[in-house]
Parts: structure tokens; sequence; C-alpha cells
């Protein structure tokens, strides 16, 4: 284990994370019954059966195992090698799981995933809070990969030595 402090944190984020997603579908099914239909969007209730943009339609025991390897590995990945200082690493991973862990439950309870989500402006697919959290994990872990925000030890260190 690289930092117990890191790992905790992960999984009770995730945990926090995943519960706020459910709650705010809960708030979906009642906001449903009202019609909110604007410019911008829209809610409505889709059973999806596949993935991101449709793909793998009814593969649903494909899906499952993808999803449960997906989790596991992140979180095996943020044990073995995450600090607690790699906060950007952390978030967005916290974001990935809690977002993939949602769809999964989802999907292992009900055979689908139900995106209500429609934005009225744009020829999109319809999508829900998890696949909101997904991308944004996997755009924010990109992101902070590739620009390696190091200059925040830099300026630690600048500061302590002097």
């Amino acid at each position: 284990m690289k930092d117990k402090r890191a790992f905790i944190f992960y999984f009770l984020m995730t945990l926090i994370f995943l519960d706020f997603a459910n709650q705010i579908k809960v708030l979906s099914y009642k906001t449903y019954a009202f019609r909110i239909d604007n410019p911008v969007f829209s809610i409505v209730h889709l059973n999806n059966t596949g993935s991101a943009f449709s793909l793998f339609e009814d593969k649903t025991r494909f899906l499952i195992i993808f999803g449960l390897l997906a989790v596991l590995y992140i979180a095996f990945y943020v044990y073995r090698n995450i600090c607690f200082e790699d906060k950007f690493q952390l978030l967005s991973l916290t974001l990935f799981s809690a977002g993939t862990l949602g769809n999964l439950l989802e999907r292992i309870r009900q055979g689908y995933v139900v995106d209500y989500i429609k934005l009225n402006f744009i020829n999109f697919p319809v999508f829900n809070t998890f696949d909101i959290m997904i991308c944004i994990g996997i755009f924010l872990y990109l992101f902070f990969v590739l620009f390696d925000f190091n200059f925040l030890k830099f300026k630690k260190e600048k500061n302590g030595s002097n």
C-alpha cells in the first residue's frame, strides 16, 4: 500500500459521490412528473441496455464484467500507486470509480441503466449523472497526467527553502 490515507479518501469519496448521483436520479424521477422541457435540457427516462452511445447494446453481462474489472483495477491502482498528495489524480479516479460503480450497480439490479438528461440545443445521446462523473473523471485524469502538475510541489519546495 502506497498511502493508507489516499485509499481511505478514495473509498469514502467514491461512496459519497455514488450517493450524491443516486439522489440526483431520485430527484429526476420526481421532476419527470412535472415534465421539465426547455431550450437547454429535458428530463426524460430511457432504459439503456448498452454503454456510451449505445455501444454493446444488449450485452449486459459483458458490461457488468467490464465495469466490475474497471472498478477493481482503479481501486487496486489507487491502493498501490497513489499518494494522498496526488489530490488531483485521486479526485479524478474517485469520480471515475463512482460513476462506473453507479452504472454497474444499476445494470446488475435492473439489467439496464436509466438515462434521463437530454440536451435540447444539440443532437446528443441521453445520459445520466454517472456518465457525467465518468467523463469528468477521465478528462481530469488525462489533463493532470498529460500536463503534470508538479508546479504545486515546486512552489512548496521553493517556499520551504527560503
